[in-house]
């Protein structure tokens, strides 16, 4: 039950530490931002580009959007910094 809590507030807590880290980044540098953006749009034409038959690439089209992949990516960024910050302390627990 205990290794059910800590997962579900990690994954919590780095929705919201990604949450924070680009409203950060779109406050102190939006160029930034910005670019990111279009960087994830993109990765979104890759995505939707690549010769899936069309009933799966609409969904895809219609699914996907490019804020979405720039919230995962900090997300994802959020996850590994708490797995940096917390993997010496459950090694030191035995966890």
């Amino acid at each position: 039950m205990l290794r059910l809590l800590l997962s579900t507030g990690n994954i919590f807590l780095s929705l919201v530490l990604g949450a924070l880290m680009l409203a950060l980044v779109g406050y102190n540098s939006p160029e930034t931002l910005s670019e990111m953006l279009v960087w994830a749009r993109n990765l979104k034409g890759w995505i939707t580009s690549t010769g899936l038959e069309p009933k799966y690439n609409i969904w895809l089209e219609l699914l996907l959007e490019e804020r979405q992949l720039l919230f995962m990516f900090f997300t994802i960024i959020a996850r590994i910094l708490l797995f940096a910050i917390t993997a010496p302390f459950a090694a030191a627990f035995g966890r």
